[in-house]
């Protein structure tokens, strides 16, 4: 049953505030990593346990710790736009036709707060907890768009990205195409993980760890007021506010140094599932917005005191999150859900088809499983400065042909070069800072929605060709992002 009340909301408000960007120099929804020991290598640590912040990552990294706690704050910088084309000259009709201009999205400066804490109980068994958090959020208010365009008198202009405020002049939407909601385009998801672990040492060189997860999330879509009419739910589709949703899972992992020299580490997280959102199933495919399953394997060579190179694989499952996965699929959203509910406007209520939004087959962000690969070196300079460098690569899950999805999230980093410095106290604990730059990535992709075929029998409209051509819209989106993190050990 979905908790409710107002204190349960004020606690998980607090829990998500300022985290909605945790990943935004991430990959996907995911962050490259944990605390600024990890993320001044790029987010490589699966088979290294240098403060608490490991057994986020990996619950194992408990038992090769003493007991301390270590609070992480970073701040993410993101810069985001998206640039759309206008139509080709030849282009008579269209199902969506944007405004033609620059939109910028993610904009601010936002904050991402985590927490660990491990308790050494003996020389094989740990027990401990933390929160981390993920999420996505994008937003633009600029531009219009041109529903049904060359199909009077459908045709509708709308304020807005994706035409869910009000028509731009007076008497431009007859047949109330237009949202009449919110201009402004966005989601604003953010997920709350809170782990308990427990890593037990089977042997001198080898530890096993487990941790029970609880998931909470809150999310908000606006501007797809225009699309509320080609939705399964046409009243819980956009601008409703924030919604909430409850889950768990777990996450299991080992560390293991079978010679002097080089360690092998592995964890696994489940997928998280996750309670409907109510207020937005008719925007989410299946009503739920469960978290990906995750795969890390680590290693970590030390040849030499005081230096370690780490090797990192990161498998990021989102095909089974469907509605990360689904496609927009501008030829079957048209058959499937734009012409049906077009021919059917005079009956009382629309009938539920699975190719509109919120449906079984409807459209989402058209993202596909990740493969990411981390590159970290850690050396230590004397007994108090250690300093890191890091990369990875293969991160932007966007799939081709996803042009919309591109104004949700204009493409995500897949690069990212980090630095990172610690200074530790001779009293115990220590300080660390990592910087993070997501280099800028570019998408180029055609949205299909604006330029359309009609299919004619006898004269009349039953349909629309919609495929790729040199008369569709061209959006261009580029992204980048520097994220700054200070984490402070302690040890006790």
């Amino acid at each position: 049953m979905k908790p409710s009340g107002r204190r349960s909301r004020l606690l998980v408000s607090a829990l998500l505030l300022g985290t909605a960007s945790a990943s935004l120099a991430g990959n996907g929804m995911n962050s490259p990593g944990f605390g600024a020991v990890q993320l001044g290598m790029a987010g490589a640590g699966t088979a290294m346990a240098e403060d608490s912040m490991a057994i986020l990552r990996n619950p194992a990294a408990g038992a090769w710790l003493n007991s301390g706690s270590a609070f992480d704050l970073g701040f993410a910088f993101p810069l985001g736009s998206t640039q759309v084309s206008g139509v080709g000259e030849s282009s008579t009709t269209g199902l969506m036709t944007l405004s033609k201009g620059r939109r910028d999205s993610i904009e601010g400066v936002f904050s991402i707060p985590t927490y660990a804490r491990n308790w050494r109980l003996s020389n094989r068994v740990s027990l401990g907890w933390g929160v981390a958090a993920a999420g996505l959020k994008a937003f633009t208010e600029s531009g219009s768009a041109t529903l049904a365009r060359g199909l009077p008198p459908l045709e509708a202009d709308c304020n807005g990205s994706f035409g869910g405020g009000s028509p731009t002049r007076p008497l431009t939407d007859l047949t109330e195409l237009c949202g009449d909601a919110s201009s402004r385009l966005g989601v604003d998801l953010a997920q709350v993980l809170v782990s308990g672990h427990f890593a037990y040492r089977a042997a001198p060189t080898l530890s096993l760890g487990i941790a029970p997860i609880l998931a909470a999330q809150r999310m908000s879509v606006t501007g797809l007021g225009a699309f509320a009419e080609f939705s399964n739910s046409p009243e819980h589709t956009t601008d409703n506010g924030f919604d909430y949703a409850w889950g768990g899972g777990f996450r299991a992992g080992f560390l293991w140094q079978p010679v002097t020299g080089f360690g092998i580490g592995a964890a696994y997280q489940s997928r998280l599932w996750q309670t409907r959102f109510d207020l937005y199933e008719g925007t989410v495919v299946g009503g739920s917005f469960d978290l990906a399953p995750t795969l890390n394997i680590g290693t970590q060579f030390h040849f030499f005191p005081g230096h370690r190179l780490l090797l990192d694989y990161e498998h990021i499952d989102y095909s089974v999150i469907k509605p990360l996965a689904h496609s927009m699929h501008g030829q079957h959203f048209s058959d499937g859900c734009f012409v049906p509910r077009v021919l059917a406007r005079s009956l009382p209520s629309a009938p539920a088809l699975p190719a509109c939004l919120g449906g079984s087959d409807g459209p989402g962000f058209g993202w596909k499983s990740l493969n990411v690969y981390k590159l970290g070196y850690q050396a230590r300079l004397g007994e108090q400065l250690s300093v890191r460098v890091g990369m990875s690569w293969g991160g932007n899950p966007a799939g081709s042909q996803q042009a919309f999805s591109q104004l949700f999230a204009p493409a995500i980093t897949d690069k990212h070069v980090s630095l990172g410095i610690s200074w530790r106290r001779k009293s115990g604990g220590h300080l660390d800072i990592a910087l993070l730059h997501g280099l800028s990535n570019h998408l180029r992709e055609k949205s299909i929605l604006s330029n359309a075929e009609l299919r004619l029998l006898d004269g009349e409209i039953v349909g629309f060709d919609v495929k790729a051509d040199e008369s569709d819209q061209v959006f261009e989106s580029k992204m980048r992002v520097w994220q700054l993190h200070v984490s402070w050990s302690l040890f006790n």
